[in-house]
């Protein structure tokens, strides 16, 4: 409950509070078995594009060429990415399990996941500043936590996430937390595509285990411990889009864990 209280605080902008983690490292094998899955997914199928009109993302007003790959749906299309912010986890699942099986067993060892989207930033490409929120409110009235992890596949030291003013590089085959609460933009100013396996889990118990406990993490991934990295710059940010709060923060001090949804 501790690094959720810190989530929380970051969320809140507040001193001591947790911008971003490295949790996991991958295996040589299984990294590199992921590169050729999602190369080979994106070579069959359709992705969504975050900046056209009416993607759900398209608030935060993305710039060159993004593309996005819903992996957890209920239809069992890629471009669908209808469900990939509501707070259950009801009726999707991975639906190619035998065609992609590092991919699968990866969203299996991942409790009370809300998404998993691939998300691709071509060279140049940007998502501005904007500010969501990894405070939640459950059906029940429980105040809780989604929790954004980031899995980088392929990257360059010039792609880079900003979160409130601090700027990072994440790593090839490391699954890190990413603090959405924070004001965040990331950024490809290298000269390949930026590949990233992105994905919210509620923390439930369950999860929290599993991401910051003690209990077995993903096959193919040795647990780093909770390593906050330093960042290799910082940049000022002054605009940025916002959603507005579901939670104030009276009530972000009745922080609990979430219930399955």
């Amino acid at each position: 409950m501790a690094v959720l209280g810190r989530i929380r605080d970051a969320d809140l902008h507040r001193e001591g509070g947790i911008r971003c983690l490295r949790l996991f490292g991958a295996c040589r094998d299984v990294l590199d078995g992921l590169r050729r899955e999602t190369a080979l997914l994106r070579a069959r199928a359709a992705p969504s594009c975050p900046g056209e009109p009416g993607h759900v993302t398209a608030w935060t007003r993305p710039r060159g060429r993004v593309a996005q790959y819903s992996l957890l749906t209920a239809s069992g299309r890629y471009d669908d990415f209808s469900r990939d912010h509501d707070l259950s986890s009801f009726g999707k699942r991975f639906w190619e399990a035998d065609r992609y099986p590092l991919l699968a067993s990866l969203v299996g060892a991942l409790p009370d996941l809300v998404n998993v989207r691939l998300l691709v930033l071509a060279p140049g490409a940007a998502l501005p500043p904007h500010e969501e929120h990894a405070l939640v409110r459950a059906d029940s009235g429980t105040i809780g936590v989604r929790a954004r992890f980031h899995l980088p596949l392929e990257t360059e030291p010039a792609a880079t996430i900003t979160l409130d003013g601090a700027v990072y590089h994440l790593e090839a085959g490391t699954i890190h937390l990413v603090n959405h609460g924070c004001v965040h933009a990331a950024e490809n100013a290298g000269t390949a595509d930026r590949v990233h396996l992105v994905w919210d889990q509620l923390m439930t118990l369950d999860a929290a285990t599993v991401m910051f406990g003690q209990a077995a993490g993903p096959p193919g991934f040795a647990r780093l411990g909770l390593v906050e990295p330093s960042p290799i710059g910082h940049r000022p940010v002054r605009e940025w889009e916002r959603l507005a709060p579901p939670v104030t923060e009276a009530e972000a001090a009745k922080l609990a864990f979430l219930r399955p949804q």
